[in-house]
């Protein structure tokens, strides 16, 4: 993505094409995520009958000066992950991988942002496909007193401290308050030093033989000289030949790391890994990148902490069960609990979402820090942004599932939990047999027709488990089903406290069904004693035999 060199590149390329000239016309695209802190019309204002003095840069921040004086405003442009410069004629800004595929004889270029038509035929387009770039007015007298180029740290190529010995100075008071920061994080850190994003810091670190995972605090002189140097010559090399990786060193780690962390080798046919570091995937080669034992532990501390903040690395912890049930509303009974998704790292989405967001108006797309603030590295790798999308597709079927109205079937419940009711609407009751009087008074109606009396449904009495897809009560049909089962309990403690009869209930019941059935009988003028009608009548009176016990 573009860092230093690239923004660099891009900035020689306006002062070759573009210095000393006016602009006539300025077409701004109605793009309220890319053009920031402005609109449209203010920004075309700005620029309209301007000569163009100059272009400006630190770290990966680039400015144009204009023939406005002292007083401003200037125009601020950040490149975000895919954005550049297209200047007709004459050349395109050129990254590894880059989404700005933009040919300079072809005008207008596809994404274009802002397009400004110079006297003498001239033409200059700012492009950015993915529009995680900023184009951003800046008012005042100085523009490096404006955010967010006021927070920046001392440009690599043109502050970088002379000597190693300086160089150490500066990089161990800033980790002084921060012991456990690691070396990747602190140089990715543009507070700290300005310009150097992911590729620049795994290719510097790997010239220099440092592990990314290293902690600054530890590092020696010797180490922080080998930095120094490398810092020097990565850079400097990087900006002289203007970006173009096919001038690059064909041992350089640069040629051999994208590979969207598949397994791959250097130059020299050694293994390369890829870590997490920052918040960022880094790319070293651990033949020649040790992690001493002075910084690991310490380095191990820093990825816990990390870990623990929800970074790329992070472990997600499982809910215990006490959440699961308090999650779903207490309704544990209701079968399995439904697996709890963890949502994807924390890190990458909050890049992508703070890119969009409120760090709008800064062209800042994240913080990144390994312990304690600071502006990060804001640029993210392209492999990492498709894995977010691939992320992004379940998750949205997901969500599509869970919205779209079907309800899947819940697992059958084992062991205890089977015994106890599903948290389902509570059953209607059935109708229960008549008996005593009311069984007689029905006989006598129906003059000993058996068929007239009232016989219970079918496994009446008992409450019948429903499938777990049923909706799920709300909480007063909760309560009424607590209260049903304390009333059940209840009835069976009374039952239990009274003295037995002679004889099984059943035989009871139905010894008493049949006193009453002959009473009935001959009040209708049926025979005192048996026949054909008082076995009916009784045979109607008695209860269904019961099939089992009720259920809990």
């Amino acid at each position: 993505m573009p860092e230093l060199p690239e923004v660099e590149a891009a900035r020689g390329l306006v002062e070759l094409g573009c210095k000393g000239k006016r602009i006539l016309v300025a077409r701004v695209a109605e793009d309220e995520k890319v053009i920031s802190g402005c609109t449209s019309d203010e920004l075309r204002t700005a620029l309209e009958g301007r000569t163009l003095v100059r272009a400006h840069r630190k770290g990966k921040y680039m400015w144009l000066e204009l023939d406005n004086g002292s007083k401003g405003p200037w125009v601020m442009l950040h490149f975000g992950m895919t954005g550049g410069i297209v200047v007709k004629g004459v050349g395109v800004t050129k990254y590894k991988r880059a989404h700005l595929e933009s040919d300079p004889e072809t005008w207008p270029p596809r994404f274009t942002k802002l397009e400004l038509e110079l006297e003498g035929g001239g033409q200059l387009a700012y492009v950015d496909s993915r529009r995680f770039g900023r184009i951003k007015l800046l008012q005042g007298a100085d523009p490096l007193a404006c955010e967010p180029l006021c927070r920046l740290g001392w440009d690599v190529l043109l502050q970088l401290p002379p000597t190693a010995a300086e160089f150490g100075q500066v990089l161990r008071g800033r980790v002084a308050r921060a012991p456990a920061l690691r070396i990747k994080a602190l140089l990715l850190d543009q507070e700290f030093c300005s310009g150097i994003g992911n590729w620049v810091a795994d290719e510097v670190l790997y010239q220099a033989r440092i592990h990314p995972e290293q902690t600054a605090a530890s590092l020696d002189d010797a180490a922080l000289a080998a930095l120094h140097a490398a810092i020097r010559e990565v850079v400097g090399l990087a900006v002289r030949v203007e970006a173009d990786s096919a001038h690059f060193p064909a041992d350089w780690l640069f040629h051999y790391r994208w590979t969207n962390k598949k397994a791959s080798k250097d130059a020299s046919g050694r293994d390369i890994h890829f870590v997490a570091v920052g918040s960022r995937t880094s790319a070293f080669v651990p033949a020649v990148q040790k992690l001493k034992s002075a910084g690991a532990s310490r380095a191990k501390a820093a990825a816990g902490e990390e870990a623990a903040e929800g970074g790329a690395a992070a472990k997600r912890k499982r809910p215990t069960k006490k959440a699961v049930e308090e999650a779903a509303g207490g309704e544990a009974g209701a079968g399995e609990a439904p697996a709890v998704l963890s949502a994807p790292s924390s890190r990458r989405s909050s890049r992508a979402s703070a890119a969009a967001g409120g760090a709008a108006d800064l062209g800042l797309q994240h913080v990144d820090s390994d312990e304690d603030g600071g502006i990060g590295d804001g640029d993210g790798e392209e492999e990492e942004e498709e894995e977010e999308e691939e992320a992004a597709k379940p998750a949205a079927k997901r969500r599509k599932a869970a919205s779209g109205g079907s309800v899947a079937a819940a697992k059958p419940t084992r062991g205890k939990a089977a015994g106890k009711p599903t948290a389902v609407a509570k059953p209607a009751a059935a109708a229960k047999p008549a008996r005593g009087k009311a069984a007689a008074a029905t006989a006598a109606k129906s003059g000993g027709n058996s068929a007239a009396a009232v016989k219970p449904a079918p496994g009446a009495g008992r409450r019948t488990a429903k499938p777990a897809a049923e909706e799920e009560p709300d909480e007063e049909e909760e309560d009424e089903l607590d209260e049903g089962a304390e009333e059940v309990k209840a009835r069976k403690a009374k039952a239990a406290a009274r003295p037995k009869q002679a004889g099984s209930q059943r035989a009871t019941r139905v010894k008493a069904g049949t006193a009453k059935a002959q009473t009935a009988a001959r009040k209708a003028g049926g025979r005192a004693t048996g026949g054909p009608k008082v076995a009916a009548a009784a045979a109607a009176a008695a209860p269904a035999p019961r099939k089992g016990r009720a259920k809990k």
